[in-house]
């Protein structure tokens, strides 16, 4: 998919400023839009180390913190965007990611990709996810005591009046979550 938004699309082809990415199982809000403008303007002044601005905490199952501040965590897999610059480093390393054996793609871009940027991933949010992940198959959620991926139908997802209007300030500082856990 990469390939073809950054390289394969006479569109996007000379496009050097940031694509969002997200996956078909991913509910954007109202607010995502704008949010993501925000976040990306202030990458490169409040965030050197910030490859890019997800829209949503890298915890599929968190909703964000609710803090007066940005934040700056690992790369997560909703709804993030990056510039060429990035792509051109993801790219160098398409031969180990397409040869690693494992099911979920950001998995692999931890385990492949990430590590040869030499310094931790980090990326740029907003302390309140403008995105949501709401499908239930893969390894991650939705598996339970059965291993059988089974949706009713129903989604419910609440849209609050702060998920309608931009709700990311530049005047933020930018805290840092924890490290701990990252590869």
């Amino acid at each position: 998919m990469m390939n073809t938004v950054w390289d394969g699309l006479k569109e996007s082809r000379g496009h050097d400023g940031h694509i969002l990415f997200i996956e078909e199982d991913h509910f954007i809000y109202p607010n995502a839009y704008r949010n993501l403008q925000l976040l990306v303007s202030l990458k490169p002044i409040k965030c050197l180390d910030c490859y890019a601005a997800n829209l949503a905490p890298c915890d599929v199952n968190a909703r964000g913190e609710g803090w007066d501040s940005l934040i700056a965590e690992r790369m997560g897999n909703i709804g993030y965007a990056f510039n060429r610059t990035v792509w051109r480093k993801i790219h160098r390393k398409a031969k180990e990611f397409c040869f690693f054996d494992d099911y979920n793609w950001d998995i692999t871009m931890w385990a492949t990709v990430y590590p040869s940027f030499g310094s931790p991933v980090y990326t740029l949010r907003g302390p309140r996810t403008s995105a949501v992940h709401f499908g239930k198959c893969g390894l991650h959620q939705g598996q339970g005591q059965s291993n059988a991926c089974i949706d009713n139908g129903s989604v419910n997802i609440q849209v609050d009046d702060v998920d309608k209007a931009a709700n990311i300030r530049s005047e933020w500082n930018v805290a840092c979550v924890s490290r701990s856990s990252w590869v």
